[in-house]
């Protein structure tokens, strides 16, 4: 293998790195070819992450003065600075060309940077002098992630332009001292006009919140726009009751100093404004040339207005990809409108109560050129119940999968039913995408409570399936994984990620009791497979809702690895309460068994044991190379 040619042993260590890089850790030792090829993605990227000036010294420290550190001058292309104890998605990642997307999505498990040096360590400076030092030693760097609610220090911005001036700088919490003036600061100016300065994610200066809300001038935020040389992608994130949004003549209340207007070219814009959204608009159509975006967020839609303005008045000829929150008050009529004045996208994310037939009649007009699609319920939260019919929503699916057939990314929400016929039928319908290569379910868990409707009184059964949809673990996972894998005929199918969670009105009183204990018990799960490697059965990774491992707690129960692990943790949630209260638990436990669900799964795990003995017994069929099986973190 150390002969194969370079450009193969990257493209073989990118799919390493990417599903199992603890094993590229131990193959960079193997020889000098090995190790050269392991060592660009094993130290591509170097994250500092901290929470006091002390972390932060001593994490720089070791860098620089120790020697086995030195291959990180090397080869990092990317550095990362954190302040916080929030999982971040920053900057690009691997399927991206670096810089294409320089901020975390903005969905349910990543949120922006909202702690500071002085919140986690008082009023302290850090000593930046290290930093800059380690700026100095990079050799590669291209990509600058600063994560941290503090101005960007002065002398690193000196040390950027001095030794990485093409480097592309992303602020993750851009502040300014004074919204209320039309007047920028010197060593804000500075940052601004920084050719390095790529991404910007904009939100309130917490120090007003202390002094009160108070009128801010929109032109103060989106001159940046307009003065910042190389500015690809602008986040804005500010809260309605935080202050009002005032508009003034564009180069008003500027002084002699201030660099002349010019239009920006933007790739991305981002309008997280809970306000007058028809304002805002306006207000950035001023300042930077919608026909250049390829990338919009526009948060929140509460009325007709803006899809009325965006089929009339603005032009977003180069728009790829579109995020948007349709409110319930948007008529149909006028969401409609809008979608068919946009030109054919490749990335749409819809959060919205609407029905399916509104969603189908986007998806013709967008359906066949997407290569992403999210469609998640908004804000306000309808029950999922009123939307989906009995068999669970395959067929809605199954009409998504007709209107995109080049999708590769697909995230939804669906509603689980205790391993029902209804639910692999769902599954299945997942797998007629004939590109799917990553598939996200957000997973309702809340089973619907019965003929009374009434979401505080719920039966034991209701309680029970609740709770077992709550506890996924990798056996049940796994048969997820092979109904909508076994289905998809192409067989590109890379990545499923598996969220539960219950987001409805839950119960009072003993039912309330067990499920809160369920919820604790509750795991997210990502199952991959190796693209190179169809035949190889998937990793069960476990994750969480922001991407960590949850913490062991000697409270819960015992785990076995690739075994119902949901059995002993429902046990566990209703032996919180005494027996009396639901007598009929184990009965529903054992009808829980026989779903269909859970019969896929114990033959899953029927075969392995099978091809474990024969593997073992040196009876495996063929050439006699070892099947490789699934496996979980816990293993």
């Amino acid at each position: 293998m150390d002969k194969l040619p370079p450009e193969i042993l990257t493209l073989i260590f990118a799919e390493i790195w990417d599903l199992y890089p603890e094993s590229l850790r131990r193959l960079n030792t193997v020889n000098r070819a090995f190790y050269h090829t392991a060592a660009r993605f094993l130290h591509e990227i170097l994250t500092i992450s901290f929470n006091s000036k002390q972390e932060y010294e001593l994490a720089v420290a070791d860098i620089l003065t120790l020697p086995t550190n030195e291959i990180w001058y090397k080869h990092t292309r990317r550095l990362d600075i954190v302040c916080g104890r929030r999982k971040l998605q920053l900057g690009s990642n691997r399927d991206m060309t670096m810089g294409q997307i320089p901020f975390p999505d903005d969905d349910i498990h990543y949120a922006p940077v909202t702690e500071s040096l002085a919140e986690c360590d008082g009023f302290v400076t850090p000593n930046w002098e290290l930093l800059v030092s380690l700026l100095g030693k990079l050799h590669r760097l291209v990509e600058l992630n600063y994560a941290v609610v503090n101005m960007f220090p002065q002398v690193l911005l000196k040390a950027l332009h001095q030794n990485h001036p093409a480097c592309r700088l992303n602020i993750h919490a851009f502040r300014l001292k004074n919204l209320t003036s039309l007047q920028f600061g010197p060593c804000e100016m500075d940052l601004i006009q920084s050719p390095c300065l790529h991404g910007i994610r904009f939100s309130h200066w917490p120090e007003q919140e202390r002094t009160g809300p108070g009128n801010f001038h929109a032109e103060t935020i989106y001159r940046i726009i307009s003065i910042a040389p190389n500015l690809q992608h602008f986040y804005v994130d500010i809260e309605s009751n935080y202050a009002p949004f005032k508009a003034v003549a564009k180069g008003q209340g500027r002084d002699s100093s201030t660099p002349a207007f010019n239009m920006g070219k933007l790739k991305s814009l981002s309008l997280r404004f809970n306000t007058s959204k028809d304002e805002v608009l306006k207000e950035a159509s001023r300042h930077t040339d919608f026909s250049k975006l390829e990338s919009l967020n526009l948060d929140y839609v509460h009325d007709d207005i803006i899809p009325r303005a965006i089929a009339s008045r603005y032009s977003f000829c180069n728009l790829q990809s579109l995020s948007i929150v349709i409110g319930n008050l948007l008529s149909n009529e006028a969401t409609e409108l809008m979608f068919q004045s946009i030109n054919p996208l490749i990335y749409l994310k819809i959060k919205s109560s609407l029905e399916p037939i509104p969603i189908e009649k986007i998806l013709m007009r967008h359906g066949p050129t997407l290569q992403g699609l999210v469609l998640l319920h908004g804000p306000y939260y309808n029950p999922l119940w009123t939307r989906m019919h009995d068999e669970g929503g395959a067929n809605e699916v199954l009409r998504y999968a007709k209107l995109c057939p080049r999708l590769r990314d697909f995230q939804i929400e669906i509603q689980r039913k205790a391993g029902s016929e209804d639910e692999i039928r769902l599954y299945e319908a997942c797998g007629q995408f004939p590109f799917l290569e990553c598939l996200t379910l957000d997973m309702e868990c809340t089973m619907q409570p019965g003929q009374s409707g009434n979401l505080r009184r719920i039966g034991m059964s209701a309680v029970a399936g609740t709770a077992f949809n709550l506890t996924l673990d990798p056996a049940i996972c796994l048969a997820i994984w092979h109904t909508i894998a076994s289905t998809q005929k192409s067989g590109r199918l890379r990545k499923v990620q598996l969220y539960p969670h219950t987001r409805r009105s839950q119960p009072r009183g003993a039912a309330a009791k067990v499920l809160r204990t369920a919820s604790s018990l509750k795991r997210s799960y990502l199952v991959r497979r190796r693209i190179f490697d169809k035949q190889e059965l998937p990793t069960v990774v476990e994750i969480d809702a922001t991407g960590f491992l949850p913490p062991n707690s000697p409270k819960n129960p015992s785990r076995r690895p690739l075994w119902f692990e949901a059995l002993p943790q429902v046990d566990y949630a209703f032996g919180t309460m005494v027996e009396s209260v639901y007598p009929l638990y184990p009965e529903w436990r054992s009808k829980w068994l026989t779903h269909p669900l859970q019969m896929l799964a114990v033959d899953l795990l029927t075969n392995r044991r099978k091809r474990n003995r024969e593997t073992e017994d040196g009876k495996v069929e063929g050439s006699g190379r070892k099947m490789k099986l699934p496996r979980t973190i816990s293993q």
